[in-house]
């Protein structure tokens, strides 16, 4: 655990905003890289996303606590500012936002949503990478090999392995191209792979809904979002495959 990388005097440069401003903003670079909606357009779908995930991912993270330390949260500037964030909650409302950015009939691209969905991808991985180094996010203990020492325990490395398993799927996302089977991918590997994760996870603030955790909820959703899509994806290659 590496919360803070420097400190010198009153500079401290912390791990955690750090690694989640990376992650936004190799996001950012591989977004505009490929982009094809013009840069106007591209710009507000960016900055519309980041807004609109940076409110979800805090509203959630209030929602979902089990803790009585958030009931008046919402009122303070450094909840807003600092940490604390759920990521299902950021994915939900930043969906939100591109349903009113496709209800106003703006451009967007299959390409487009397949390099958004690749800089989601890896943006995320790098955004776990900084969850480790803080020490949130963690593991419940154990005697694997694979331990780390967090928080006074031998523990579970649960955001190194949600971080590898992000980084392969953000590869196979990238090598698929774009194409609804390539979405199918990401619903289906991540929402497996975050639903695996969780039962690994031991920071208890974030609560159960009846058996499973909110994000185990929304992980098996995901899932069928997945099963849905590759449904859709036959009955497109079907139609397409018929005589005219």
């Amino acid at each position: 655990m590496l919360p803070i990388l420097y400190q010198n005097h009153d500079v401290i440069l912390y791990s955690y905003p750090l690694l989640m401003g990376l992650g936004w903003g190799v996001a950012y670079q591989l977004f505009f890289a490929k982009a094809d909606i013009g840069k106007k357009y591209a710009q507000l779908l960016y900055w519309g996303i980041f807004l609109s995930a940076w409110i979800g991912s805090k509203l959630f993270f209030y929602f979902t606590s089990n803790s009585s330390a958030t009931e008046d949260i919402l009122s303070q500037t450094s909840f807003w500012t600092g940490g604390g964030f759920v990521f299902y909650g950021g994915l939900i409302f930043a969906l939100l936002f591109i349903s009113i950015y496709k209800l106003f009939k703006f451009p967007l691209t299959e390409l487009t949503l397949w390099v958004m969905l690749t800089a989601l991808t890896f943006g995320h991985a790098i955004g776990r990478i900084g969850c480790l180094l803080a020490g949130c996010c963690y593991g419940k203990e154990t005697n694997m090999w694979w331990g780390i020492e967090l928080h006074g325990a031998h523990r579970h490395p649960t955001q190194a392995l949600e971080a590898i398993g992000l980084f392969v799927i953000g590869f196979i996302v990238l090598k698929s191209g774009p194409s609804l089977k390539t979405l199918a991918k990401y619903f289906l590997g991540y929402g497996a792979l975050r639903f695996g994760i969780e039962f690994l996870r031991g920071d208890e603030i974030r609560g159960h809904w009846g058996p499973f955790t909110p994000s185990q909820w929304i992980s098996l959703g995901l899932v069928a979002a997945g099963i849905f899509t590759v449904y859709l994806n036959g009955i497109r290659r079907l139609g397409q495959s018929k005589p005219k």
